[in-house]
């Protein structure tokens, strides 16, 4: 197979594995959060917190171990992923400050937030978080 092909179809195998672990951070998020709220165990933002920090645990172990792949040690590529994580939830929120100021609808967050914040997040991730150290 040529170059070409396997990086192209390793780079397909890794987005489409980021998406489905994406998927299953949040799904993981909103079921804890559902369940925290729904019980009436929580405060609503103390089990959104929760929710947070599953969604965290699941994506990043997925992409860790799934889409990615390192030979660096998991606590720096944790460090790295906490930055990600903060560099995502920034631009989602300044994308909501944005709509927000403009009257924007809705429907226009959701949109900008899907064309820019997981592939930015993506590129983060492989390009940084989880890059392979050099070979010695």
């Amino acid at each position: 197979m040529p170059l070409r092909a396997a990086f192209s179809l390793g780079l397909i195998r890794q987005l489409v594995s980021f998406g489905a672990v994406g998927v299953g951070a949040t799904l993981a998020h909103v079921a804890l959060v559902w369940l925290l709220i729904g019980q009436g165990w929580l405060n609503p933002y103390f089990a959104n917190l929760l929710g947070t920090c599953a969604a965290f645990s699941v994506s990043f172990v997925g992409n860790a171990g799934l889409t990615f792949g390192t030979n660096r040690l998991l606590r720096d590529c944790a460090r790295r992923y906490v930055f990600v994580s903060a560099a995502s939830f920034i631009m989602t929120s300044g994308i909501l400050a944005l709509v927000r100021h403009n009257g924007w609808p809705t429907y226009a967050y959701v949109l900008i937030v899907l064309c820019t914040v997981p592939p930015a997040t993506f590129l983060l991730a492989k390009l940084w978080a989880f890059s392979a150290l050099p070979d010695r």
